[in-house]
């Protein structure tokens, strides 16, 4: 009887580590658009995405390595690119879910003026995109 009462507990004990182990999965700030693990890297720039536009949608940065914190406060995915003047891609951010959070970092930005833009179809023609000025 106590083998099978160790057995229980044990066999509940894992069930619990593997549910608590896939919700980490889950929310990581990995690929996939999960929630940013411990907040933003100090100095980040906080960006919010939503049904079509950036909040801000004008930002500025010192060159070298820029830090943004995606937060979709939208109903559908985002994502953000960064192109320079000739409209070629510099950068571009993992798809953010609806109501979660991920850390974009650009490494080497030169100074220069840069687009943002949402890269889902249709939503850079509904109005979402902005600038990014970086001295």
């Amino acid at each position: 009887m106590r083998v099978r009462s160790a057995g229980l507990g044990l066999m509940l004990l894992l069930l619990l580590l593997s549910g608590l182990s896939g919700l980490a999965a889950c929310g990581g700030s990995g690929g996939g658009g999960g929630s940013a693990g411990g907040g933003a890297p100090a100095g980040s720039l906080q960006v919010g995405m939503s049904e079509f536009k950036f909040t801000p949608s004008t930002l500025q940065a010192k060159s070298g390595s820029v830090n943004f914190l995606l937060n979709n406060t939208g109903t559908t995915a985002h994502d953000m690119v960064i192109a320079d003047a000739s409209g070629k891609q510099v950068a571009k951010s993992e798809l953010v879910q609806p109501g979660n959070q991920a850390t974009f970092t650009v490494a080497n930005v030169a100074a220069g003026t840069y687009t943002i833009f949402c890269d889902v179809p249709g939503h850079r023609a509904a109005g979402m995109e902005g600038t990014l000025t970086v001295t």
